[in-house]
């Protein structure tokens, strides 16, 4: 947040912003219907700009569908100074749907006279300040991306005249699928000052089509996203253009929402990574689903999803503080899905661990669906048939010699020639446990301390694991012991306090 506000700074003596430095002030964004909708225009105040900025975000994509009249420009002047004021980046997006659904040329200079005249009023605003011609182009340019390149032509030329540097954005057909970047011709007026956005996901995942199919994360599923960004930094790499994505939505909201919020945490969770790993910037569709504007405040009920999205290096719960000696260890293993919290804002990192949650969590590391009211039911049947556990005492706490043992039965019973004898209470290890331990601390999942103690039969501690816990790591075959491995180092200390 700090670099990014910094980097704001620098650019805001009203130079011109190149687009590759724009794409890199993006960041993580969303949609906002603040100018589209009655209501949006109704209760939208400063406010809400604050909250938004203090959850993360670095932009907001503004929708505009009505006139370019008085009583737009009464809140829409507003909403672009408050942004400018916050340090949050607007994007100006405009609907046109009339020229969508029938591209006559009466519809197109109606678009081009919206622009003409938004685009002088705002001519000595920040240049944070860009504009998206065209939200998601569908319906009858479908099939004309001539017709498309020739509006986008007559827009940007309109623009340049009052706007000579600004950033405006172009984007493809087909509901700006990144496939059909290819087909966009660079408009003459451009001037070095273009972007493209696209979109996918923008009506969120599917269990069904198999266009957008997103179940459990399947690598074939992984693929499909990462395909659609592949598309896009070829395009990038072919024009020397940077794209973002104007649009995606962690679930079907639309049409329904048939995706658990632990469902929509792993698919956004990957997506959004996918998109910073490929340095795209991206704004999540839309406000109303995460934010009411009436009461000014956040969806308790999304905010691990809203945490999730904007401020993926921080957890959301109230009683793990930041300076937690196992703080980076419970943020690695809440962000990969390996545990939530007791709520949606604690994690009671002090409560006892029982077998039947180290059950479920080993099992949907495995790739096991396990959620709803037998959960523990069903994590018990896997780890008897995983040879896991022989699935006695449920609700009985954990040792560390047996949290350990569980964990080496998952890991497919590695060998290891790890001396425990340096450890001054190596003696209270219990035979059964031997093999484990030592394998443990040869891995550096058990460190002891200054030669001792381990200490073998301490109770763990670990934050009761209420299901549904989302699983980030579904696998379609059995486990492979060097990623399971890796994946207990790297979760040590949330579970065994050194």
């Amino acid at each position: 947040m700090i670099k990014r506000i910094l980097s704001l700074l620098l650019t805001e003596r009203n130079n011109p912003i190149d687009p590759w430095t724009y794409q890199s002030l993006l960041g993580r964004g969303m949609d906002v219907d603040w100018c589209k909708t009655r209501q949006g225009m109704e209760t939208y105040d400063r406010q809400i700009v604050e909250n938004f900025r203090d959850m993360g975000l670095s932009h907001v994509r503004i929708r505009v569908k009505d006139d370019a009249d008085e009583q737009l420009f009464s809140v829409l002047d507003r909403v672009i100074d408050d942004c400018l004021d916050c340090g949050v980046i607007p994007v100006l997006a405009y609907q046109a749907d009339d020229m969508k659904n029938q591209p006559t040329q009466k519809n197109i200079d109606r678009v081009a006279d919206w622009w003409q005249t938004v685009a002088e009023r705002y001519r000595d605003k920040s240049y944070r300040l860009s504009f998206d011609l065209v939200i998601e182009v569908t319906n009858a340019l479908n099939d004309k991306p001539e017709l498309l390149n020739d509006i986008y032509e007559q827009l940007v030329s309109v623009v340049r005249k009052s706007n000579h540097d600004r950033i405006l954005m172009i984007s493809p057909r087909l509901r700006s699928d990144s496939a059909y970047l290819s087909d966009l011709e660079i408009p003459s007026d451009a001037n070095g000052y273009l972007m493209a956005e696209w979109h996918f996901y923008a009506a969120g995942p599917s269990k069904t089509n198999e266009k957008k199919l997103w179940t459990t994360g399947t690598p074939a599923e992984r693929q499909l996203v990462q395909s659609k960004i592949d598309k896009a930094l070829q395009w990038q790499r072919e024009t020397g253009i940077p794209t973002w994505v104007g649009a995606w939505m962690p679930g079907n909201y639309n049409d329904g929402n048939d995706y658990t919020l632990d469902e929509q945490l792993a698919f956004a969770s990957f997506v959004a990574q996918a998109l910073e790993d490929a340095s795209i910037p991206f704004a999540v569709n839309s406000d109303t689903k995460f934010y009411d504007r009436v009461e000014k405040r956040w969806y308790s009920e999304m905010l691990p999803l809203t945490m999730e999205l904007f401020q993926p290096e921080s957890l959301p719960f109230s009683d793990v503080p930041e300076g937690a000696w196992y703080y980076d260890s419970l943020l690695y293993v809440y962000q990969n899905g390996i545990f939530s919290g007791t709520s949606a804002t604690t994690f009671s990192p002090y409560q006892n661990m029982t077998r039947q949650q180290l059950w479920t969590v080993l099992g949907r590391m495995a790739g096991e669906k396990l959620s709803g009211s037998g959960v523990y039911s069903a994590a018990r049947s896997w780890a008897i048939r995983a040879g896991v556990s022989d699935g006695s005492d449920p609700t009985g706490t954990l040792s560390r010699q047996q949290l350990v043992m569980l964990l080496w039965r998952f890991a497919g019973e590695p060998t290891s020639v790890q001396d425990l004898s340096g450890f001054s209470d190596a003696a209270q290890v219990s035979s059964y446990a031997k093999k484990a331990m030592s394998w443990a601390v040869e891995n550096q999942i058990l460190t002891g301390s200054g030669g001792g103690p381990l200490p073998p039969r301490t109770t763990t501690l670990m934050g009761r694991l209420p299901a549904p816990t989302r699983n980030s790591y579904p696998r379609t075959g059995g486990r492979d012991p060097e990623q399971v491995q890796h994946r207990l180092v790297k979760m040590r200390s949330s579970w065994l306090r050194q």
